[in-house]
């Protein structure tokens, strides 16, 4: 166990650590802050110089066609759906 001499000279030495790293967690938190602002004024300029500007129209796309509207063969349904379907078959085995 430790004296009350020792522990009394120990405490200032640690209070004033302790407030060092105090000082050295806020400018760091501060300066850290300040460079996400940095970074979103960059980033909010940069995106407005990309944009195109509010009066010009984009441009006039033809209907989409998709693929199985196109040629034979690459259609999903393949005509077997017009077919009636097959007449069920009685179960002879239970497993």
């Amino acid at each position: 166990m430790e004296s009350f001499d020792s522990r009394s000279r120990t405490r200032p030495r640690h209070e004033q650590r302790l407030g060092l790293l105090r000082r050295r967690s806020a400018l760091a938190s501060a300066l850290g802050f300040v460079a996400f602002l940095g970074l979103a004024a960059q980033h909010a300029v940069g995106s407005a110089r990309h944009h195109a500007p509010t009066g010009a129209s984009p441009p006039a796309a033809g209907p989409v066609r998709y693929f199985d509207q196109q040629a034979d063969g690459f259609a999903f349904d393949d005509g077997a759906s017009a077919l009636p379907p097959p007449p069920p078959v009685a179960q002879t085995n239970v497993s």
